[in-house]
């Protein structure tokens, strides 16, 4: 899956400039570590201004996962950051709880019913055999409320009534409705990936609920499944500095009662969406054709 490379090329030469002026001219003493003191704690970047005209929080801009792609993969040159990334909450472009570290591993939830129980059950089977196909390996959108698993960030735009969420991974985006109270009938509806979100503010918490999504793409990377009468509230906030996307998972036809997922975002002002073109050089396609995510 083509990326461009640009961003761990920047980062290469940064890393080289920033060796090369200091072996020229040296640490300042200014500079020199303080022995005995604690390390001072890293500034988080936060969207400035930190409210919009209308006195809702700002939430524009492009923010990561803890974790994600982008703190430990900079495209195919291979190049890293210096520093270790940080540990994942969830995991990495996946609907994980968190401590989920993987993508693969299933989060806690609600019992399944039949037949999802079932159904479930064979996937995992065949996902242990290494014969489980993810439909996103051959490119297809991930859906909700995996989308928001963001393994490259996502980037948010608030416009009077709308808020745009653009994952930069396969491209994925949705709307909510901020000028709308109620969804259309369901069955109005046509299903889709993203579903028909509305959303309002309870003080600084913007509150998204989302119906109309198709049944197949699954909850996340180990297969988990859920019917087209799954029904998301999510919950957004900023706390610390971080952005917080808690979803409640309602669907009284796949599970015995609802359940939580979380997910976790960094600011990142360093970084900018940028194209991403799935069906160049998957890395998910055997050579036989078949899709797989390798282990």
């Amino acid at each position: 899956m083509s990326r461009p490379i640009r961003r761990g090329v920047a980062a290469a030469l940064a890393m080289t400039m920033t060796m090369a002026a200091g072996a020229v001219t040296g640490a300042p003493a200014s500079a020199q570590p303080d022995v005995g003191k604690s390390p001072a704690k890293p500034k988080i970047a936060t969207p400035k201004p930190a409210r919009l005209a209308d006195g809702h929080l700002n939430l524009m801009g492009f923010w990561t996962r803890p974790g994600g792609l982008l703190d430990v993969y900079h495209g195919p040159s291979g190049v890293t950051p210096a520093s270790k990334p940080t540990p994942a909450t969830s995991g990495p472009g996946d609907g994980g709880q968190r401590g989920d570290n993987s993508g693969s591993i299933v989060p806690e939830h609600a019992p399944l019913k039949e037949p999802y129980k079932s159904q479930f059950a064979i996937m995992q089977k065949k996902m242990a055999a290494g014969t489980g196909i993810d439909p996103v390996a051959i490119c297809l959108p991930p859906g909700m409320p995996r989308m928001m698993g963001a393994v490259y960030g996502i980037e948010i735009l608030q416009t009077p009534g709308q808020i745009t969420i653009t994952s930069e991974w396969q491209a994925a985006s949705r709307r909510i409705w901020l000028n709308e109270k109620t969804h259309p009938p369901l069955e109005e509806i046509d299903p889709t990936y993203a579903g028909h979100s509305i959303g309002h503010w309870e003080g600084d918490t913007l509150v998204v609920d989302t119906v109309g999504l198709r049944a197949d793409p699954p909850i996340n990377q180990s297969g988990l499944p859920h019917s087209d009468k799954m029904h998301l509230i999510e919950r957004i906030s900023l706390h610390d500095g971080k952005l917080v996307d808690e979803v409640t998972v309602d669907d009284p036809e796949a599970y015995e009662a609802p359940w939580k997922l979380t997910y976790d975002y960094h600011y990142r002002p360093d970084l900018k969406l940028q194209e991403y073109v799935c069906e160049e050089n998957n890395r998910n396609i055997g050579a036989n054709g078949a899709a797989f995510f390798g282990k």
